[in-house]
């Protein structure tokens, strides 16, 4: 990346139907003192804590979220955070545990994100996005 770009949007592959309003909030939201911003649903399954395929309890969703892609950081940011923590499962992880440990100044913000930026993770995800890309084209065209 060319050093002189002020932001970076890091976006999973794995989510290509992603609107474009996505995108134009996350870094809207990039204001004075956001070292990220990524697009967000709240979770709307019930979660339960397992051990095998034995129930242990049910999680409170209260203040849960699912995060999307696009993320986005800036450039002296995510420079600063990337390969430090191999366990991290995004670079929002990243920040996150820099802001804890006091080695960067700021807060993650997330805005609403959208259904339509589904993650494609097993084969049965692909076919729903494709019914959905299809749809898509149909109202559009």
């Amino acid at each position: 990346l060319a050093a002189d770009l002020p932001l970076v949007a890091l976006h999973d592959a794995a989510r290509p139907l992603v609107p474009v309003e996505v995108v134009r909030r996350v870094v809207a939201a990039m204001g004075d003192g956001v070292l990220a911003a990524a697009p967000a649903l709240p979770v709307a399954d019930t979660l339960k804590r397992v051990d095998g395929d034995r129930v242990l309890g049910t999680v409170d969703r209260d203040g849960l979220v699912g995060v999307q892609t696009p993320q986005v950081f800036p450039r002296e940011v995510l420079d600063a955070v990337l390969g430090t923590d191999a366990s991290a499962t995004d670079e929002l992880a990243l920040v996150e545990r820099h802001l804890a440990a006091g080695r960067v100044d700021g807060r993650i913000v997330i805005v609403p994100g959208s259904p339509f930026a589904a993650k494609v993770t097993y084969p049965e995800d692909l076919a729903l996005l494709d019914l959905v890309a299809r749809a898509s084209a149909e109202v559009a065209g």
